[in-house]
């Protein structure tokens, strides 16, 4: 079962899930936001994207791309507590000095 965090959202399970789906290293917000199970937009996505990756469920790699961090494929086995260890923020390249409360 998948412990996820006070700060996550469902779409935030959605974009964990397609890295696994799609068997890609890297996923682009616009990639992730033209999925038909995202029924959102590149900019809501590139937000929750960022708020995955400053919590380190996702790797910022850079221009809008994205991978799945070893927290993050722990997450999706249920073998990693978001509210527990997904509580301190991550320094990333995108996103950084967003606090968890701006979800």
């Amino acid at each position: 079962m998948r412990k996820s965090g006070k700060w996550m959202v469902l779409l935030d399970e959605r974009i964990l899930e397609l890295f696994v789906e799609s068997n890609e290293d890297y996923l682009s917000v616009s990639e992730i936001a033209e999925h038909p199970r995202i029924p959102y937009s590149s900019q809501y996505v590139g937000q929750r994207s960022r708020k995955l990756a400053n919590h380190g469920l996702l790797y910022a790699v850079g221009n809008g791309m994205y991978t799945l961090t070893d927290e993050g494929e722990a997450y999706l086995k249920g073998e990693y507590n978001a509210a527990e260890n997904g509580n301190a923020e991550v320094s990333t390249s995108e996103g950084a000095g967003e606090t968890q409360d701006e979800a």
